[in-house]
């Protein structure tokens, strides 16, 4: 009895030091990550079983995301985690978890990621079209990342038509049209938004800034008015004055920009964060 007891600590002990080398050994060496089979392949060989091969290849990239050191370049990786992100989301299109992952990590490394991903949530979109957080993600990205007002204020339109997406989606999306110079769809998008709310509140709100919205649109059909009869824009909006508009308004929570022949409307709390984040990225 005494011999077996003995025994058994031994083959504890021995593995007991078996699994700290081995731990030992994992911190000592850089965490990889295998490039995968392509999809294709992979979904003509799993058939049935392809959704399985597709929560694998999320656990995969789960797990490989744990185990990067704070530092490490994630361009090392970029390449190998796209393609694992992308073949889960091909053979297993309607797995949420997949596209969560996909926007968390993916376009933090850079604005071709940032792409990827939106090619990826594309995925999302098609498989499951009623859900509004994936326009609202693609169109996150398109503003936080790659700095694309227009196509920005274009998905979080289709984010805002979605079923049970929040309100203030919408205006939102009118913010972010006139940011990138389409002012006059953001008073179209505006309008519509105003007629269909229930709550008055946010209906005060709207109507504030379709205000804002309509003056603006009058300064820019202005300088298209100037550029039929001088067949050129105008160098800068005093010029406009008295001949296209009696003067050129003021806003308290807006501000007009004008780059000949670009006229834009901002919120200069939005424009002074992006301008910022910029000057970030390129330090």
């Amino acid at each position: 009895m005494i011999r077996n007891l003995l025994v058994l600590l031994c083959l504890l002990a021995a593995y007991a030091g078996l699994f700290s080398h081995q731990e030992q050994l994992f911190q000592e060496r850089l965490v990889e990550l295998a490039f995968p089979l392509a999809s294709r392949i992979q979904e003509t060989a799993l058939g049935y079983l392809k959704q399985l091969g597709g929560e694998l290849l999320f656990i995969k990239s789960n797990v490989f995301l744990g185990g990067v050191k704070p530092g490490r370049d994630p361009y090392d990786y970029a390449e190998s985690l796209t393609q694992h992100l992308d073949g889960a989301s091909t053979l297993h299109p309607r797995f949420v978890d997949t596209y969560f992952i996909c926007n968390s990590s993916l376009p933090f490394i850079g604005q071709d990621y940032a792409r990827e991903a939106n090619r990826i949530l594309n995925k999302a979109m098609d498989a499951m079209p009623e859900n509004f957080i994936w326009p609202f993600f693609t169109g996150f990205n398109y503003f936080y990342h790659l700095s694309d007002f227009g196509n920005a204020a274009r998905f979080l339109k289709i984010a805002s038509e979605k079923p049970e997406a929040p309100s203030w989606f919408g205006h939102l999306a009118s913010t972010l049209a006139a940011e990138g110079g389409d002012i006059e769809v953001g008073v179209i998008w505006l309008r519509g938004m105003v007629a269909a709310e229930q709550d008055d509140a946010l209906r005060e709100r709207y109507q504030n800034s379709l205000a804002v919205f309509e003056q603006a649109a009058a300064i820019q059909q202005a300088i298209a008015a100037f550029t039929g009869k001088y067949s050129a824009p105008p160098a800068d909006l005093k010029a406009l004055v008295p001949e296209f508009v009696p003067k050129i308004p003021q806003f308290e929570d807006y501000e007009l920009s004008y780059t000949p022949p670009t006229l834009r409307l901002l919120r200069p709390h939005i424009e002074e964060q992006l301008k910022k984040r910029q000057q970030a990225a390129h330090s």
